[in-house]
């Protein structure tokens, strides 16, 4: 019994000792970052020496996607919306010249019941489709005429007629892309793809033709001769302001000690380097940041 209780004795001993000089070892004002050499090339690697133990370090090199004072962000105050998309158009003929048209509202609610009170402006012309080739890139629409909105919705309406001499066309939308370019730093967040944009489908006209969604294609079959007039819609919603918080490098965990870093630029430009580092505790949790400016030539 006296073995066990001195065992005990020495065991909270040594985790207060522990503890203590964890505390010591990681007060929020040891932490410093100097660099230590004087990278001006391209090609040049700039050699950082780190003082204090930190719980966790992150490493911000200040370029393009990777600047701390953006590692909040979700929106932009000022950037360029655009979509793109690859397109294959099946059975075209002059029966059906104008059967897919691309559409966006700013007053569109997300009720399918309320599509055509709502104003929609027709920007298909912005766009190239398919004259009968797979995949047909539709080029870059600029969407920044809309900005002024946070959200708008974006629509391809599928319409046609009855023909006694030609099938309907059959539309597959096969890719969709959403980006946002942020600005001041021109950095290309990649918003929304077709796997992960959410879809709506609507059909107003003749229940048989309808657009069938999956994560790699938007689809809808026309019909055959004599079908009846059809109409159908595909809407999703993008927000014009969205973007990506910047991400930086952990280079430091709880586990471990780091003394030195390095990092390489492969592009000339003028750098504000940062080390973010953490300070996590069960009563508070604190943040500092190491900022350090870099010309490279």
């Amino acid at each position: 019994m006296k073995k066990a209780s001195l065992f005990y004795t020495v065991l909270i001993l040594l985790t207060i000792t522990l503890f203590s000089c964890k505390k010591e070892d990681t007060n929020i004002d040891d932490f410093e970052v100097v660099l230590s050499n004087n990278p001006t090339k391209v090609g040049d690697t700039a050699f950082f020496s780190i003082k204090g133990n930190p719980d966790f370090i992150t490493f911000y090199s200040g370029e393009r996607g990777r600047n701390v004072n953006y590692r909040s962000r979700l929106s932009a105050d000022s950037s360029i919306p655009q979509i793109s998309f690859t397109s294959f158009g099946q059975s075209l003929s002059t029966q059906f010249p104008n059967s897919i048209s691309l559409l966006i509202s700013s007053n569109y609610t997300g009720d399918t019941l309320a599509i055509n009170s709502a104003s929609w402006t027709d920007i298909t012309n912005r766009a190239s489709f398919s004259a009968g080739t797979t995949g047909t890139a539709s080029g870059t629409l600029n969407l920044t005429d809309f900005r002024n909105f946070d959200t708008v919705y974006v629509a391809f309406k599928y319409k046609v007629g009855t023909s006694a001499s030609a099938v309907q066309p059959t539309w597959t939308i096969q890719s969709f892309n959403y980006n946002n370019v942020s600005l001041p730093d021109s950095n290309t967040h990649v918003i929304r793809t077709i796997a992960t944009t959410g879809w709506q489908t609507k059909d107003i006209a003749n229940p048989a033709n309808n657009w069938a969604v999956s994560t790699s294609q938007l689809r809808i079959a026309g019909g055959a001769i004599n079908a009846i007039d059809a109409e159908d819609w595909v809407i999703t919603k993008i927000s014009l302001k969205a973007v990506n918080p910047d991400l930086g490098i952990p280079i430091k965990n709880i586990s471990e000690r780091v003394g030195s870093y390095y990092y390489r630029f492969t592009k000339a430009g003028v750098y504000e380097v940062a080390f973010l580092a953490s300070f996590n505790r069960i009563d508070s949790n604190k943040e500092i940041i190491k900022k350090i400016r870099i010309a490279i030539n």
